[in-house]
């Protein structure tokens, strides 16, 4: 994709709140252009995310995820410093990643 993945990592006390915008289109494969053909589908199938290195959420995506979705994810036991990275696969094996650095707030 051409646009990069923004990730925002803030910790306060030892809870982490992570937001991910993923710039993709995600394109069902239902849906027809002006000329009425079909447009192929094109969306994420799989997310992982990484604390530190060490998955500790994957997840599995279909054709019913809007373009350019927009995840929250809320850890315990994070502190500044730590790092969590986003890592995706989609149906034509595209793939993409992106790393932060929690803040505190």
């Amino acid at each position: 994709m051409s646009e990069p993945i923004k990730i925002r990592a803030t910790v306060k006390g030892t809870e982490g709140e992570i937001r991910v915008l993923m710039p993709h289109p995600m394109e069902s494969g239902q849906r027809r252009d002006p000329a009425g053909q079909a447009l192929a589908a094109h969306f994420i199938t799989s997310i992982t995310l990484s604390l530190n290195g060490r998955p500790v959420i994957e997840g599995a995506l279909g054709t019913a995820v809007s373009t350019n979705p927009l995840f929250a994810f809320q850890l315990q036991g994070v502190k500044a410093g730590d790092k969590v990275s986003i890592a995706w696969l989609d149906n034509k094996g595209q793939k993409g990643n992106a790393e932060a650095t929690f803040a505190a707030v």
